[in-house]
């Protein structure tokens, strides 16, 4: 009988994720991209972290290119690995680092290869030189490793489904799981479109259903994979919208947002999930800013995160460590993981949509509204700024909450009333609430209807 608390489409808005029968927003932030090599309380302190600042979504890809990582083969001699007998440390590490997140209810997205790890090959133990099993003739450069399904290459494929058997067969024990086949793939259709095929059919065998996805270097690409093979893919992630060298930034990125989100939701609405938001560290002193050009500024960054979110999507992570693509779980991350929290406690944000055309003198990336039309509107200011929303219903009264972003925290409710602009017949035809930040900074405006006594 199939799991009913796995993770998986939230069944009321299918562009959410639930977990345990509860929708769930995933935020999250780490410092590594593969945690699971991770041991001890290096890796727990890590989850403790992020769970205390109401993180919940990491990602893990199978990666073993750092320093300390183990492999998953045994190690017969110095160098030289037999790929027909297991390294217990390695699915150890990776049975503790599935625990670890289970018991505290975050959720893993689980990248199946890698091909950044092939500019290591001299190491690696699928290198025929460094292997017993096959010989340099089977796999004669490391371009082939990914080459196996369409050449037909059975001498390593063999070992390919080995691994990747072995890999489902810790990773369905659990039911918190979300599974990637390849990060920035370059590999091909084909190659991808087999590993989704293999792990199906592992967790068929098995009565489990899981939820797969694959990632091309463009996000584009990425899309057009989920809308010709749905029957393998289940959810999207366009990651690499979040950088500026594949991405967009400013109104730009909102504008790439909302043109995939729509031509997905013309076929159907899956979550749209960001597990990787760039962003290198930059210094500034008063002369330039220094960073990576490709990644983008933390500032930025920090701005994709709410875009994000605001813009319909269904999870949002920051990258790796500080000066290394990415920003990691730093303190200014932690800063606007709070926050998330803290306003996710207060919207509903699986009953919200986009809604950026309920503002009116608006500047370009001056402010996004995500809203359920009625009920409940936020409007995210990246900068001190001002703005009027039209609530298009006849409330004259609404409650204005503040939530200053890098502060984490809410400010006392006000009541603002809607100006309405009438004709002859005194049909109320345009609302204008106005809206201003309460000061210099990042600012959510949080819109209800007023009821009550003001508190």
């Amino acid at each position: 009988m199939y799991n009913q608390n796995r993770i998986q489409p939230f069944k009321d808005n299918p562009a959410y994720w639930q977990y345990k029968g509860k929708p769930v927003l995933l935020i999250g932030a780490s410092n590594d991209d593969n945690l699971y090599q991770w041991v001890g309380e290096r890796l727990t302190d890590h989850l403790d972290l992020l769970q205390t600042v109401g993180g919940n979504y990491v990602r893990n890809t199978m990666s073993d290119r750092d320093s300390g990582n183990v492999y998953p083969f045994k190690e017969i001699k110095a160098d030289t690995y037999d790929l027909d007998q297991w390294n217990d440390a390695y699915w150890e590490r990776l049975s503790f680092f599935l625990e670890e997140t289970k018991k505290r209810e975050i959720i893993p997205q689980i990248t199946l290869w890698d091909q950044h790890d092939l500019k290591l090959w001299n190491t690696l133990p699928w290198n025929p030189k460094n292997n017993i099993n096959y010989e340099e003739r089977d796999l004669e450069a490391p371009a082939s490793f990914t080459k196996t399904v369409t050449d037909q290459n059975h001498a390593v494929l063999t070992y390919q489904n080995q691994y990747i058997e072995k890999l489902m067969e810790i990773t369905l024990q659990y039911d918190h799981c979300l599974y990637n086949i390849n990060n920035e793939s370059w590999a091909g259709l084909e190659w991808e479109n087999y590993w989704a095929t293999v792990i199906h059919q592992s967790a068929a065998k098995q009565n489990k259903q899981i939820e797969v996805t694959t990632m091309h270097m463009h996000p584009s690409s990425t899309v057009r994979t989920f809308l010709q093979y749905p029957e393998l893919y289940s959810f999207v992630d366009i990651s690499q919208i979040n950088q500026d060298s594949k991405g967009e930034k400013g109104q730009a990125h909102w504008d790439e947002i909302q043109k995939f989100r729509n031509i997905i939701h013309a076929r159907t609405p899956v979550p749209m999930n960001h597990e990787k938001i760039y962003g290198d560290h930059e210094q500034l002193d008063k002369k330039r800013i220094a960073y990576n050009t490709s990644a983008g500024t933390t500032t930025e960054a920090v701005q994709r995160f709410w875009r994000d979110i605001f813009g319909g999507s269904a999870s949002a992570r920051f990258h790796r460590n500080e000066g290394n693509w990415g920003m990691g779980l730093s303190a200014t991350a932690q800063n606007q993981l709070r926050a998330m929290d803290l306003l996710v406690k207060r919207l509903d944000v699986f009953a919200c949509r986009p809604a950026n055309h309920l503002l009116t003198n608006r500047n370009e990336n001056g402010c996004y509204c995500f809203a359920n039309v009625g009920i409940q509107y936020a409007v995210y200011f990246p900068e001190e700024g001002s703005v009027e929303l039209d609530p298009w219903v006849y409330n004259d009264e609404w409650s204005v909450q503040w939530l200053l972003i890098d502060e984490a925290q809410w400010k006392p409710e006000e009541r603002v009333t809607v100006e309405w602009v009438k004709v002859r017949n005194e049909y109320k035809i345009e609302g204008k609430l106005a809206l201003r930040t309460p000061g210099s900074g990042s600012w959510v405006a949080l819109i209800e209807e007023a009821s009550g006594e003001k508190q």
